[in-house]
């Protein structure tokens, strides 16, 4: 696509299957931490905004292609890691219903800026040959300074300039123009990696980003263990009479091995042989190329903002606390990028109310989200929450949505009864015994 082609940079490509791929293990384990649990909520009593809870229901879907865009895009040349999340009409049924086209960062192209928004931009939206030209659908955002935002189209070639050519069936869209007036907004949702920047920080960056230097020493590493094992493979060495199959002249057919280790040999005149079998099986030296490998992988850990993600020290004694700071780095990393899928999905859905003709009032519609702590010692954190409430400083009901957040108002309500009831018959003497009811 546009930001496709021959590589400048040299981190390791996310769709990279001819190596052993650390970074597609580390993105893997970086999108369950964030995603595990997770659950993204639009709750509106608008009868105009009803659509923007299946959109909502839309990311909840597509959270883990958000991420992959978002944080995997290496595979550029320029590492644009970006998800653009860009809301289409399409014709269902003979209707007009609005979608979600999930871009990465190989098919956006931001061309104007105003302080941090993107004042204009455009991105490819569809491809198609021609007499064997490649030709680009691509859709331009204009955002003015009197937040008026403009939407038009263009085709182009395969480096996505604008060229006149008839493309039949993006004739209707290529002619016409829109604007919406006095938005303020680019009419997307866009989702900018986090990941730190030191010379450009325009586009977002992938997690791996800088980390091609370890990478290559990492590769390097496995080779020379596969190397170690293959060598040091065990090897026999038997009397050539073993072999049954002999040419006419008495010689053994297949004389360099009769499989893949063992070898026959013809004892020389006047050489007085060993054995009828010798066989050749020296140590492997895996625990040195192991440990070596282990400190790479921390390094490259380090380098992507982690820690204890493909290496796991011990924590089996270690204190709360303890636990906490080995996983700060982690903890800090996910928040960061919850923090930005957060604002992408409310940039998201804003853009979804542009398209609907839903006023852009923040009273008609509420979004919310929750994220599973997975770096957070649950036993502890329940013990902290009843000690409060026993102090007075968190209701029972509070507590109890807490824990069990999927429970409607109703389910918790029951609970709250079946507790106190429970409390009062003094059959239990405690909060957390009850949590079964």
């Amino acid at each position: 696509m546009l930001n496709k082609g021959d590589k400048k940079n040299i981190e390791t490509k996310i769709d990279d299957d001819s190596i052993v791929n650390f970074f597609v293990m580390v993105l893997k384990k970086v999108l369950n931490f964030i995603f595990i649990g997770c659950d993204f909520e639009l709750k509106t009593d608008n009868a105009a905004s009803q659509p923007l809870i299946a959109l909502c229901e839309d990311l909840q879907k597509n959270c883990y292609k958000i991420g992959a865009y978002m944080l995997g895009g290496s595979d550029t040349p320029n590492n644009r890691s970006e998800c653009w999340v860009i809301p289409c009409f399409e014709m269902v049924g003979g209707q007009q219903k609005l979608f979600h086209n999930y871009l990465g960062g190989d098919r956006v192209i931001i061309t104007a800026m105003s302080a941090d928004r993107i004042a204009e931009c455009y991105m490819i939206l569809d491809a198609v040959k021609r007499n064997n030209k490649t030709y680009l659908l691509c859709r331009k955002h204009n955002l003015d300074e009197k937040g008026n935002l403009k939407i038009s189209y263009f085709v182009g070639d395969e480096n996505a300039r604008e060229v006149t050519a008839a493309v039949s069936e993006w004739e209707s869209l290529v002619m016409n123009e829109i604007t919406y007036p006095a938005v303020n907004h680019i009419g997307f949702g866009r989702y900018k990696s986090p990941v730190l920047s030191v010379n450009d920080d325009v586009y977002g960056k992938p997690l791996n980003y800088g980390c091609g230097v370890i990478e290559k020493q990492i590769q390097d590493c496995l080779k020379q263990i596969q190397e170690e094992f293959a060598h040091k493979g065990v090897k026999i060495f038997a009397d050539d009479s073993i072999v049954k199959t002999r040419d006419k002249d008495g010689n053994p057919i297949n004389a360099n091995a009769i499989d893949e280790y063992i070898y026959p040999v013809k004892s020389l005149a006047g050489v007085t042989s060993s054995g009828f079998i010798t066989e050749f099986s020296p140590a492997i030296r895996e625990s040195s190329y192991y440990a070596h490998l282990t400190e790479l992988l921390k390094q490259y850990e380090a380098l992507c903002g982690l820690n204890n993600v493909l290496t796991h020290d011990t924590t089996a004694n270690a204190t709360a606390t303890e636990i906490n700071m080995l996983n700060a780095d982690n903890i800090a990393l996910v928040d960061n990028i919850r923090q930005a899928i957060r604002k992408g999905n409310i940039e998201t859905l804003e853009a979804d109310s542009i398209y609907l003709g839903v006023p852009l009032n923040r009273d008609l519609w509420s979004y919310d989200e929750t994220w599973q702590e997975v770096f957070t010692d649950e036993q502890q954190m329940l013990e902290n929450n009843i000690k409060m409430f026993e102090q007075g400083a968190m209701e029972l009901r509070d507590l109890i949505t807490f824990w069990f957040p999927t429970l409607t108002s109703e389910e918790v309500d029951e609970k709250v009864e079946r507790i106190k009831a429970e409390r009062q018959s003094n059959t239990q003497s405690s909060i957390e015994s009850m949590w079964d009811l």
